[in-house]
């Protein structure tokens, strides 16, 4: 089990722009989300609480194979997108591994807009499902000098079931479990739609992010219930504050295989 805690306000973007080894921002269109710790203030102690997240899903995840996580929420609002961020930009800051972070929630994409990324027009995942001749190479944003690559997505006015249900997004992430060390997904909440349900088929493990003092507890049994306990590593309590500690703001449990 960990404790996180992480400043929910931010650096102020002048003195994060003013920074050389941020090149990636070049390739963003607007000043991403402050509270992307791991990118954004890598030596922070908030950053370093993720690093602690981190820890937590290597152990969680032995080197057989278990590569591919999505990270889910019972409902929308619970931290899921901003989660699997910075738990991405913790793992890339190794140097050594590898990193993709997909955005597979078809009915409201956010990776792109909390990178700072929306509007571009760039093609991302839901091209590279309806067209196989484009490859998921073509889709990936690197953002440097973390060893972390990006497929954003748009929302789609088409059957996002059809879409994740497809075959083709199975090779694509086949594909990337070929090429990366860690594939992260940035899943549909659970409850309101079966879309996160489509995905277990293709991945090793979900994480799962609760709102502390928000999700309620029904919402987080039926959670647990709909995905079943195999493929269930660990609980993400979001916002769980303690008064005797700094140590608060997230709170890591392991889950199912443990």
């Amino acid at each position: 089990m960990t404790s996180l805690d992480t400043d929910e306000r931010g650096p102020s973007f002048d003195a994060v722009k003013r920074r050389p080894e941020i090149s990636w921002w070049r390739d963003a269109q607007a000043d991403p989300d402050p509270r992307l710790v791991s990118l954004l203030r890598p030596d922070s102690f908030e950053a370093d609480q993720y690093r602690t997240l981190r820890y937590g899903v290597e152990r969680a995840c032995p080197t057989d194979g278990c590569r591919v996580l999505a990270i889910t929420s019972p409902i929308a609002g619970d931290g899921k997108t901003l989660t699997a961020i910075n738990l991405a930009g913790a793992i890339a800051k190794a140097g050594q591994l590898r990193v993709l972070l997909l955005d597979t929630d078809l009915r409201r994409p956010a990776v792109a807009q909390m990178l700072g990324r929306k509007g571009r027009g760039d093609p991302g995942l839901v091209d590279a499902i309806l067209e196989p001749v484009q490859t998921l190479e073509k889709t990936i944003w690197r953002l440097d000098p973390f060893n972390l690559s990006v497929v954003t997505t748009r929302r789609v006015e088409a059957d996002t079931y059809d879409l994740l249900a497809s075959s083709r997004l199975g090779e694509l992430i086949s594909d990337a479990r070929q090429h990366y060390d860690y594939v992260l997904l940035d899943s549909p909440p659970v409850l309101p739609a079966p879309d996160c349900r489509l995905l277990a088929e293709w991945i090793d493990g979900f994480l799962i992010v609760v709102a502390a003092d928000k999700t309620p507890r029904k919402l987080l049994e039926e959670t647990l219930l709909s995905l079943g306990p195999t493929k269930i590593l660990g609980l993400i309590f979001n916002g769980e504050s303690y008064r005797h500690s700094r140590y608060g703001k997230y709170y890591y449990a392991y889950y199912g295989r443990r």
